[in-house]
């Protein structure tokens, strides 16, 4: 990888993780909406959730399987199955420990996919996808909220919404405190 495609996945992803938990989930979840609303190629999505730390849970033995590979060497007749989204705290950490280049051909490539030439040409054969990236970043910096601010209840969703159950967490409380320049974040979740 190039010294200045390096900087700037790094800048991608360091403007991400700046986000709270539930800003950079919903964030990456509504990449993942878009990507369904323009193309709908679903096993190509799976690929994207699986890199991003989505699992396959089955419905007969609730046993979680990182692939559809595993999945179906360990329950061949297994008919009930859920693609289970990561926590947002499980997603900041799948996300923190990506490196580089995993960062760019997996959360870059999303964003993509997800937002197009809206913000600039996106990496690609034809194109280093600077500039989409520098779009990128500004764009993720731009749509956070003041540090001050305390957010409104929220939900999260935490399995996809094409599949038979739906389940959501509501954020009952959710309050920020800021000092010495550090955020930290309270959040009560309860479920519906």
């Amino acid at each position: 990888m190039k010294i200045k495609t390096k900087l700037h996945t790094d800048a991608v992803k360091e403007a991400l993780l700046s986000l709270s938990d539930i800003e950079l989930y919903n964030t990456i979840d509504s990449w993942l909406d878009r990507i369904i609303e323009q193309s709908g190629e679903t096993e190509l999505l799976d690929e994207m959730k699986f890199a991003l730390g989505y699992e396959l849970e089955s419905g007969e033995s609730f046993q979680s399987y990182r692939n559809w590979d595993e999945l179906i060497y360990a329950e061949p007749d297994c008919e009930d199955v859920y693609l289970i989204a990561p926590s947002p705290l499980k997603l900041r950490r799948h996300i923190d420990r990506m490196d580089s280049n995993s960062v760019y051909h997996n959360l870059i490539y999303v964003a993509g996919k997800a937002l197009g030439k809206e913000i600039g040409w996106p990496p690609n054969a034809f194109c280093d996808g600077y500039k989409f990236m520098e779009n990128l970043v500004t764009k993720i910096r731009n749509n956070q909220p003041s540090k001050e601010q305390n957010n409104c209840a929220e939900s999260f969703r935490v399995m996809t919404p094409n599949l038979y159950n739906e389940q959501f967490f509501q954020v009952s409380e959710h309050w920020r405190t800021y000092s010495g320049g550090k955020v930290t974040e309270f959040v009560v979740l309860t479920s519906n």
